[in-house]
């Protein structure tokens, strides 16, 4: 109701001229200026609106740059797709949520005060324009920060030798511990937002809080192995091959053979050719 009752008083004020005339001469008439409607609410709503409009455009460069450093690092045009694709998964249920929270309001009658929009209830349902803002770039960094962990162990197995579903076994059994871990301490530092009488500070927490657990024990633990088993074993690095190189190395005066894999996410900058 506010934001169109600004859009009218804004059209009226901006079909209006401000004007004056000279009794001495009738019908001529001065143009002073315009009128103009402005003050908090007016910048909130003009800050939003602009964002919003924006915020496609951040999306798709974000994405792209996380493609451009995973498809180099890796050297693999699948693996940037894939995490691409978790990514925008775990961020569309993530804000889903948040909007069936708080601007539809399914948990308003529990009347847990982090979950409503106002501390008062009946509130007025609605979420703060940052909130999507803030949370997606944060999910974005934490997001692929799991799926490297995960996804640097799966090729370093993979290169070794081991099919793609031996390599994401073997690379849960080993990584997924840690992953869990770093996941419960980022709920549980996140979850701490949730503790606040700030409606704005609730919201960012408990997208940050889903977000984390989708990613942990949803993306690392089913998405990406399912994934991977559904592609055929040489697509999933694709086209990356499975194959080691040899290097000479000179041990007491005598050439011997060495394996070489080729690097994974460790080695990218450090791995000499």
């Amino acid at each position: 109701v506010g934001q169109k009752w600004i859009a009218a008083v804004r059209d009226a004020m901006a079909a209006s001229e401000v004007w004056v005339s000279d009794p001495s001469f009738p019908g001529d008439t001065t143009v002073l200026g315009e009128m103009h409607l402005t003050g908090m609410a007016q910048e909130q709503m003009d800050g939003a609106a602009d964002t919003f409009a924006s915020l496609p455009r951040v999306i798709g460069a974000t994405l792209l740059i996380v493609m451009a450093v995973l498809g180099s690092a890796f050297r693999s045009a699948v693996v940037p797709l894939r995490a691409v694709l978790c990514l925008s998964w775990m961020l569309l249920v993530t804000f889903g949520l948040g909007v069936l929270v708080y601007q539809h309001g399914v948990l308003q009658s529990l009347g847990i005060r982090p979950f409503l929009t106002s501390p008062d209830p009946p509130a007025h349902h609605a979420m703060y324009w940052m909130t999507p803002c803030i949370a997606f770039s944060i999910l974005v960094g934490l997001g692929l920060d799991y799926d490297i962990f995960l996804m640097d162990s799966v090729m370093e197995h993979w290169q070794s030798g081991k099919d793609g579903k031996s390599a994401v076994v073997t690379s849960l059994d080993q990584a997924g511990t840690i992953i869990s871990a770093a996941g419960i301490i980022m709920f549980l530092a996140f979850g701490a937002l949730l503790a606040s009488t700030t409606p704005v500070l609730n919201q960012i927490g408990f997208m940050l809080c889903v977000g984390v657990l989708l990613d942990c024990f949803v993306t690392t633990k089913v998405t990406i192995p399912t994934l991977m088993a559904l592609v055929p074993d040489n697509a999933n690095f694709w086209p990356l091959e499975q194959k080691t190189s040899m290097r000479e190395r000179a041990f007491g005066g005598q050439t011997v053979f060495v394996q070489r894999p080729p690097p994974s996410f460790r080695r990218s900058l450090s791995w000499s050719h």
